[in-house]
């Protein structure tokens, strides 16, 4: 998994070539929990902050439905007030620089939403948060908590953030397997989340986009009731246009336990994105072969018996 990350990821100075983002989006309450404490923000175009030419987020919240509400919305309405009001500075940032400045961003969203923790009916609010921000051909994310970030290019499926939570700890330490992880007792315990402290480290990462990628944000309601094998199979299987409701509905007809949030963003500089399945193995190709020369032999064969037919 580290050598593909180290493919994926990489910095750079400037700004490449301008690639369009087409955003799908979808939220669900599910089969169990009353309200929906995720909060999200999917623009493009000119819908986007300024130098942003595309912005998705998940928040998913928590501390109970109404604190949980309240910071996942805090979260995501902070991160928009901030960009949407940026310096002149913040606009000529490039490469590592704008990364490390969405990282400040999260830390001010991350003081204001702790301090509105402080009150009696509010203690204990917090909210993960997964950002992701395309300028030019250049994907940059910040992310904080459990919510996740997948990358889906040429029909496999990448998740390329870390949860910060107690199962992905003891998978990194060999006490437990991925598979028991998203069964265990202590799978929704997050070890860093929005307003938990006055101070918060941010993970940044950035990559370079091409054609036909697509890019999966996600709260936890989705990765907890599908493997990613499942997740990678819908966004193979479906249409653009309906990935993020098929996406819902499998994590709803698994349980529906948690509440579910999908942001999609399409990477097409023509406008769509043809998500494309793998490319088939040699085995495929063969097993293709012989079914194709098996028909073809069938057809010589009518052909041959129609050819000694009299005519009328």
């Amino acid at each position: 998994m580290r050598s593909i990350l180290r493919r994926l990821f990489f910095g750079r100075a400037a700004l490449g070539k301008k690639i369009k983002v087409t955003i799908r989006d979808a939220t669900d309450t599910g089969k169990v929990r009353s309200h929906n404490g995720d909060y999200h923000a999917a623009l493009g175009g000119k819908k986007s902050p300024p130098g942003v030419d595309a912005l998705l987020v998940v928040a998913d919240g928590m501390g109970g439905h109404a604190a949980g509400e309240v910071a996942s919305r805090m979260t995501v309405d902070g991160i928009l007030e901030h960009l949407n009001n940026p310096t002149g500075e913040s606009l000529n940032l490039e490469g590592n620089a704008f990364g490390a400045y969405l990282g400040s961003v999260l830390k001010k969203v991350n003081k204001d939403v702790f301090h509105a923790g402080q009150n009696p009916d509010k203690r204990g609010m917090g909210t993960t948060c997964t950002l992701a921000a395309v300028r030019g051909d250049q994907l940059f994310l910040a992310h904080i908590g459990d919510s996740r970030a997948y990358f889906l290019r040429k029909g496999e499926l990448h998740q390329v953030t870390k949860d910060h939570s107690w199962v992905q700890d003891a998978v990194d330490q060999g006490v437990i397997t991925s598979e028991e992880a998203r069964v265990h007792p202590n799978r929704n315990v997050i070890t860093r989340a929005i307003g938990l402290d006055p101070q918060v480290e941010v993970d940044i990462s950035a990559m370079l986009l091409a054609d036909g990628d697509l890019l999966l944000l996600c709260s936890d309601g989705l990765n907890s009731m599908l493997p990613d094998d499942e997740i990678k199979r819908l966004l193979l299987d479906n249409h653009p246009q309906k990935v993020c409701q098929a996406l819902i509905n499998a994590a709803n007809n698994q349980g529906g336990h948690d509440n579910t949030t999908v942001v999609v963003g399409m990477i097409g500089s023509q406008g769509r994105n043809r998500v494309t399945k793998p490319v088939p193995s040699d085995q495929d190709t063969q097993k293709i072969s012989k079914r194709t020369a098996w028909w073809k032999a069938v057809v010589r064969v009518i052909l041959r018996r129609r050819s000694g037919i009299p005519k009328k």
